[in-house]
């Protein structure tokens, strides 16, 4: 296949190849000697590639895969593996695109870098079993009474590798004998039951803590109100606060209740004894706090909104429509998560009010101009400026996406017939893309070629229709034998004369001889032949007899009969070519003939003639060498003619439309042959060209461009991130060029216009509040237990979270569901310290970070009360005071913010920027600076202190103080002209 051809870049290309007959022993045939219905392609469809691909496409390289063996001659393999085994191991490498990993023809990236190798030769090492070494000794028995059990190990030495066998067990066990245990050791043991469901406290035990909990805070309230008047008021605010976090909590009621277990201790009998009997250190705990589970609650599903569909239409894929549902309870201590919230279904929108919808079509532009350098290489291009290019070309279009059934919708009604439809995104078109090239051809230029002069005619009158005087011509004419490109105003003269003496219009031409008649009715000898004439015009075109009454009648001819003993002669040959084209004063055109001797005379018969007889001369060419012909030359510009009024619009020529017929002249002069021009009375007047002839003007083509494309959408939704101002575009295509002095093409044919900047999107977390009361298991469930006091323990205490917005403003608890990542955790375990036990400060927060990444931060809390004086709450191992945390190692990023400012050369004497000088005059033109807003983000997207991005370069980039520098240099007189970088389909292009 030739190269990939065409003038836009991506899919839509062609190329071709050669295709041909060949016979099966490889010489080429012709063409139908092979079947025609298995003539392979000789063009198809190719992806073109361009220079700014190589942005988009790149090799993706996988990883090599298992060394295999290659398979060997001889299938024999060696009874010992001394160096390995010869193998072979492969990879994958495709042509991906860089954006989204989709496959791309191999093509594409071997237009910039050769394709990696896809195989190598490896070694397959032999195979090594598993090495192991000698079992260590027994270890003693698990038990110092009765049955128990001792093993003994042992290690690998060397592993398996290459498909070596396995390595054996390395562990064994037995059972081993000691000493008969005593009476009293196994016969109890402790079992734990399995924890009762999560139940709440009794309504009356619940009671009566409300009460109690309500008389210390009337207690609370009266020192408050003694001690400080304002208590009440902030008391009041903080119920209120708390009041507000229930509310903000509807979706998780948490209530906390208690779950016990049994403990027993069981004879060997299956007997439960006391507790005592078992000998354990610390028996496991018989309560706990729990929280009560709760399913998830739904709401009723809401009604289906409208379908995203709103025309009709069988065609084109249904639209969709939803409903959805809210949650009321979100589960709690449960497994299963809540049902799904939305649920969608396929629908399609009927009715007589019903538009049907709208439909998209390719349109193509006109075929441009056949063209043959698209398909050259280099060094042929260079050649086709010197020589004009034909012979086999290519032609492209322009393809674009429209509405196709805009008369439907009553939107073509006003259109001319030329006038096109507004372009639309292509996306919408779905149907099959329309070809965008195709092969073509330009005839090769053909020279002019000519049959030989014929001979000179007779002399005749220059007008036989108005003889004047004597004066006449002799003419000679030739024709044209292969018509030449452009027409035959190309060739040569076709026709000549020269003056002669006594013209005749009309003459006898022989055109046969009778039968040769002897004299004095003999047998044989001497005798006469009658001519065959007719009467021929000067034209030689055969006439009535009559009109050759003037002419002098040919006279019969000599001739001899053979008689039978006579010599005999061959016929004459043809007569030679003329020595001379012309008869002059010294040149006279002579032209010879002869025949041979068949057979010598017998006796009696008439002898053969001498050798001079066997030849014969003749004058030719024995006009005058002063020869004449009308020289014609190129028809001018054709020049509309007003009084050729009648020729309308409508009018053809040719088969053509035409809008007006002109006028061409041309000039004709007479030119002697090898002399140049003389008057125009030395050539034929009768046979002058024509000077002045009827022309077509064409039509005038105007340009003709479509509508402009509506305005492309900016974003609608909110940006992540770095807000950078996008823009929108508009374009519209050239569907007819102009010709004939048309009105000319727009210049502008592609705007664009900036977005307004798009708002930044809301970020969401989880907002904890303060932990609640811890939650003690009730008094009447762990007053059996040792050791078990009424006011303190173990216990569980929730917390309330509601959702936020990063500035802090509330949000649906939706939001932080979808956006926020997991739910913080809403209870904890907790412990109301007894007298007995170590109590501390709250921890405090953690020490700010220095932001780099591997630095450490701290908290702290501290002894209270009686804890300080007692030494176990001292160990700092069992209860340390400080807590370390490595910090997060956070990442920034600097973003651009609008657009470069203009080039702005420096001012003044001598100034100073970003650390470098610059010195000199205010210039026009030299090395100058652009400036850009940047901001700061971190891997949050969320906006902080520019000191935190570090400084960093990219091409001659420099990022200070949340300002981007870009060092420009405005052109200068003489200098080269760099025009401004643009973005094309993804790729960073510079013009020149």
């Amino acid at each position: 296949w030739g190269r990939c051809m065409g003038d836009e870049c991506g899919p839509g290309g062609i190329q071709t190849r050669a295709v041909w007959c060949a016979h099966v022993e490889g010489w080429t045939t012709l063409p139908t000697n092979c079947k025609q219905p298995e003539r392979p392609d000789n063009q198809q469809s190719c992806f073109r590639v361009c220079d700014w691909h190589k942005e988009l496409y790149d090799w993706q390289i996988g990883t090599w895969d298992q060394c295999r063996p290659v398979l060997s001659r001889s299938h024999e393999k060696p009874q010992e593996c001394l160096r390995g085994e010869d193998g072979i191991q492969t990879r994958d490498i495709t042509c991906i695109q860089k954006s989204n990993g989709v496959p791309a023809e191999d093509v594409i990236c071997e237009y910039f870098e050769p394709k990696p190798r896809q195989e190598q030769a490896c070694l397959i090492p032999c195979r090594q079993d598993c090495i192991v070494a000698e079992f260590a000794p027994w270890t003693e028995c698990s038990k110092t009474c009765g049955s128990g059990l001792q093993h003994r190990t042992r290690h690998v030495v060397a592993p398996p590798q290459f498909g070596g066998s396995a390595c054996p067990n390395l562990t064994e066990f037995q059972v081993c004998q000691s000493s008969p245990c005593a009476a009293e050791e196994s016969l109890y043991s402790l079992s734990v039951g399995p924890w009762s469901v999560c139940s709440v406290p009794h309504s009356r035990q619940i009671r009566q803590a409300r009460k109690r909990g309500k008389s210390k805070d009337r207690e609370k309230d009266r020192e408050k109100a003694v001690r400080d008047p304002e208590a009440r008021e902030l008391i009041k605010k903080k119920r209120n606060r708390n009041r507000q976090n229930r509310q903000d909590n509807k979706y998780w009621d948490i209530q906390i209740g208690y779950q016990t277990r049994q403990v027993t201790c069981t004879h060997r009998n299956g007997k439960t004894a006391a507790l005592s009997f078992c000998k354990q250190d610390k028996l496991p705990i018989t309560f706990q706090s729990c929280v009560i589970t709760k399913e998830c609650q739904v709401s009723e599903w809401s009604e289906w909104t409208p379908c995203s569909k709103t025309c009709f239409d069988m065609t084109t894929p249904k639209g969709n429509r939803t409903r959805s549902r809210t949650i009321k309870q979100l589960p709690i201590g449960s497994e299963s998560e809540c049902p799904q919230l939305e649920e969608t279904e396929q629908c399609i929108t009927q009715g007589d009010g019903v538009a049907p919808c709208i439909t998209y079509g390719w349109r193509t532009t006109e075929w441009t101009e056949c063209r043959v350098d698209p398909l050259l290489n280099q060094q042929d291009k260079r050649r086709g400026n010197q020589t004009a290019l034909c012979g086999g070309g290519i032609q492209t279009r322009e393809m674009y996406c429209v509405q196709a059934n805009e008369n439907l919708l009553s939107y073509l009604n006003t259109l001319k017939e030329k006038e096109a439809s507004r372009p639309v995104d292509r996306r919408l078109c779905t149907g099959p893309l329309p070809s965008t090239s195709q092969l073509c051809h330009i005839p090769c230029p053909t020279e002019c070629e000519t049959s030989a002069w014929s001979a000179w005619g007779p002399c005749t009158y220059e007008n036989c229709d108005d003889p004047q005087a004597k004066k006449g011509f002799k003419l000679r004419k030739r024709r044209i034998t292969n018509e030449p490109t452009g027409g035959t105003g190309n060739c040569p003269h076709l026709l000549e004369a020269i003056p002669c003496e006594e013209p005749s219009c009309y003459d006898w031409r022989i055109v046969g001889l009778e039968e040769c008649v002897p004299d004095n009715e003999k047998p044989c000898g001497p005798g006469t032949q009658v001519p065959i004439v007719i009467c021929v015009n000067s034209d030689g075109e055969e006439v009535d007899r009559q009109l050759c009454r003037d002419a002098i009648y040919p006279i019969p001819v000599v001739c001899e009969a053979p008689c039978p003993k006579d010599c005999v002669l061959s016929m004459w040959s043809v007569w030679s070519s003329c020595s001379h084209t012309c008869s002059g004063k010294t040149t006279e055109g002579k032209q010879m003939r002869a025949r041979s001797i068949l057979a010598y005379a017998g006796e009696g018969g008439v002898q053969c003639p001498n050798s001079s007889a066997l030849q014969e001369t003749r004058s030719c060419n024995e006009h005058s060498c002063t020869v004449y012909h009308w020289q014609t030359g190129p028809w001018g510009q054709c020049i509309e003619d007003a009084s050729v009024s009648a020729f309308n619009s409508s009018a053809s020529w040719n088969g053509e439309a035409t809008c007006s017929v002109g006028m061409q002249t041309r000039k004709v002069i007479c030119v002697r042959v090898n002399v140049g021009q003389v008057g125009p009375k030395k050539c034929p007047e009768n046979l002058r060209p024509e000077t002045v002839r009827p022309c077509l003007l064409p039509c005038r083509r105007d340009c003709i461009v479509t509508p402009f494309s509506d305005w492309t959408l900016c974003p609608s939704s909110c940006q992540e991130g770095d807000v950078i101002v996008k823009k929108q575009s508009r374009h519209r295509v050239i569907i007819q060029l102009p010709a004939n002095g048309g009105r000319e093409c727009p210049d502008t044919l592609f705007e664009e216009k900036e977005c307004e900047a798009s708002p930044i999107c809301y970020s969401y977390r989880w907002k904890t509040h303060k932990w609640r009361r811890c939650q003690l298991v009730p008094w009447y469930v762990r007053q059996d237990s040792p050791g078990a006091h009424e006011t303190c323990g173990p216990g569980l205490q929730a917390r309330a979270i509601t959702c936020r917005r990063q500035d802090g403003g509330q949000a649906d608890i939706s939001e932080c569901l979808k956006y926020a990542g997991p739910l913080p955790s809403l209870t904890q375990t907790c412990q109301i310290p007894c007298q007995d036990d170590c109590q501390f400060t709250n921890w405090s927060k953690f020490s700010s970070c220095n932001g780099d990444c591997g630095g450490v931060r701290t908290r702290k809390r501290t002894l209270i009360g009686k804890s300080k004086k007692k030494d176990k709450c001292r160990n700092s191992q069992l209860y340390p005071l400080i807590e370390n945390q490595f910090c997060p190692c956070d990442k920034y990023s600097a973003q651009p913010v609008g657009n470069w400012s203009d080039c702005i050369l420096p001012e003044g004497k001598v100034e100073v920027l970003l650390g470098m000088k610059v010195q000199g005059d205010i210039k026009e033109c030299g090395q100058g600076y652009r400036y850009q807003a940047m901001a700061c983000y971190d891997q949050n997207s969320r906006l902080v202190e520019t000191s935190r991005c570090n400084s960093h370069a990219r091409n001659v980039l420099i990022f200070i103080t949340g300002v981007s520098v870009f060092i420009c240099s405005p052109a200068c007189s003489a200098e080269v002209y760099l025009n401004y970088w643009f973005e094309e389909l993804g790729a960073i292009q510079r013009s020149m």
